[in-house]
């Protein structure tokens, strides 16, 4: 399959993705092991600094029953995964074990938009093959990718990273690659974000 087309299906589930809309960020509800925020979530662009206490609930539904079900759906797994997760210096990692290997999704709250887009550069600049997600895909936002299974996108204080490394190639009932996984997985989280 060509680049182009693969780039132009993506561009299309995107879309499809952004259209479908998600539960409201607070509904997520936030794993045992995180602090418990108020009742009322801030959108990822409400959050001006990384809570000392734990994440934003926005940063946790990246562990949250939405994100499971997702996860569940696009591998076709017989039911949502129970992830694990840490927080530790304002960045919220969650751990997807599952049976083709780990995903981790990771949320870094920063100070300001500036440094969330520089954490989201650093989190893939490094890799081999590492590009700006350019053109439609980049869904508007500052967005990188790796072609071993990494994505990172910006979007107000929070950068996202969505690591698929740790799965077997290809992945899930539809034999896709890690990057487009994780490029999947990415675009779930962050129509729930925007919404």
């Amino acid at each position: 399959m060509g680049a182009r087309l693969v780039r132009r299906l993506v561009a299309l589930s995107c879309a499809a993705l952004m259209m479908s809309g998600c539960a409201a960020v607070q509904s997520a509800p936030a794993p045992p092991e995180a602090a418990q925020q108020s009742a009322a979530a801030p959108s990822p662009s409400a959050a001006s600094s990384a809570p000392a206490t734990g994440p934003s609930s926005a940063a946790a539904m990246v562990c949250g029953q939405e994100i499971r079900e997702k996860v569940a759906q696009i591998l076709a797994l017989p039911a949502a995964p129970s992830p694990s997760s840490t927080w530790a210096g304002g960045r919220y990692t969650c751990t997807y074990r599952l049976p083709s290997g780990a995903l981790v999704l990771a949320v870094q709250e920063s100070s300001d938009p500036a440094a969330a887009r520089a954490s989201a550069h650093g989190a893939v600049a490094a890799l081999p093959g590492a590009a700006p997600i350019e053109g439609l895909a980049n869904l508007g936002l500052p967005g990188y990718q790796s072609p071993a299974g990494t994505v990172a996108f910006a979007k107000d204080s929070f950068a996202l990273t969505v690591d698929a490394t740790g799965l077997k190639e290809p992945v899930g009932p539809h034999g896709v690659s890690r990057s487009s996984l994780a490029y999947q997985i990415a675009t779930d989280v962050l129509a729930c974000w925007s919404e």
